[in-house]
């Protein structure tokens, strides 16, 4: 039988008398769940549409306890708090600012720790959101992987006022509150192949996140590395940098957009990449800036034979084409 879970969309394929939440665990899926006899309540949904057998009684409608429920027909569920395999719940946590170092281009580097006993979870590339002075939020990459525990890094731009006062605002309090994570543009899994990393300005912090999921995880594939810039003086100094040039398998290359006859490459980074590959089709990639760039490169690598399906980027999910 299938059981499609509300407001989620996921279907569940559940065998003949496998209760509901025995096969969304089979599955994969995080579910609230309790002492799994019925008399708890921590699995119950709302039976929308179908039918199930829930003890002697067979139910059309209203509350279920997913834990003793088995379907008798295709089901409808509304059912809080499931979460697909790899996916996350999104918390709120206040942690300490520990400090905010320059690492110029009017870049700051803003280290956070998590309270003890509530360690951050989030896959690596994914992002976090910031809470305002006036209670609104404002999104930023985590640059931290999660191999790095309680210790949360974001790479903020402060050449804006609206950032020159989050930052004024957070170093007031000492601390910062974050609901976290966002994004689906992340390495819940290590690839089988090379990836090709491209990065805006501060889209460097996500990019740092997942080389540093790589190196913790002993990921030896080849990582490339583009990271592109107006002029010169807008790369800001990377924080593992140094370790960084030890690692045979990670290529950096910085690329300049408005100033040619510096030292290194000039243009634009999709002009980059495709230089560099002749065949992109065994390529992973992942792209951060703006909707306007991350779209160009995509359009320019697709025509040079990769696949849409190739390139992952959270700008498809909040700007997405019409």
């Amino acid at each position: 039988m299938k059981v499609t879970l509300q407001p989620s969309g996921a279907e569940l394929e559940v065998g003949i008398g496998e209760s509901i939440l025995d096969a969304a665990l089979r599955l994969g899926y995080e579910c609230p769940q309790g002492c799994r006899n019925g008399n708890c309540h921590a699995c119950a949904a709302r039976l929308v549409e179908g039918r199930v057998r829930q003890g002697d009684e067979v139910l059309d409608h209203g509350e279920l306890l997913a834990c003793q429920a088995e379907p008798l027909a295709d089901c409808v569920l509304h059912w809080d708090g499931v979460l697909a395999p790899g996916e996350l719940p999104v918390r709120e946590l206040s942690c300490q600012l520990i400090d905010c170092e320059a690492l110029g281009g009017d870049v700051l580097r803003v280290r956070l720790r998590a309270p003890a006993g509530k360690p951050p979870r989030y896959h690596a590339g994914q992002y976090l959101q910031l809470q305002r002075e006036d209670g609104s939020f404002s999104s930023f990459s985590l640059a931290s992987a999660p191999d790095m525990g309680r210790e949360l890094e974001l790479h903020v731009l402060a050449r804006e006022a609206s950032a020159k006062e989050l930052l004024a605002f957070i170093r007031r309090q000492g601390f910062a509150r974050v609901r976290l994570p966002f994004g689906e543009a992340h390495l819940g899994e290590l690839p089988d192949g090379p990836l090709v990393l491209i990065a805006a300005g501060t889209g460097m912090a996500q990019m740092q996140s997942l080389v540093e999921h790589c190196r913790a995880n002993g990921f030896a594939k080849p990582i490339h590395l583009y990271w592109g810039a107006r002029r010169p003086e807008d790369f800001y100094r990377l924080p593992y940098g140094e370790e960084w040039q030890h690692l045979p398998n990670l290529h950096l290359h910085r690329v300049v957009s408005d100033l040619c006859g510096w030292e290194g490459r000039c243009g634009l980074l999709h002009e980059a990449v495709r230089e560099d590959f002749a065949d992109l089709r065994a390529l992973q990639v992942y792209a951060s800036g703006s909707p306007g760039m991350v779209y160009a490169t995509l359009d320019a690598l697709v025509e040079g034979g990769m696949e849409a399906r190739q390139m992952r980027a959270d700008v498809f999910a909040y700007a997405p084409r019409t």
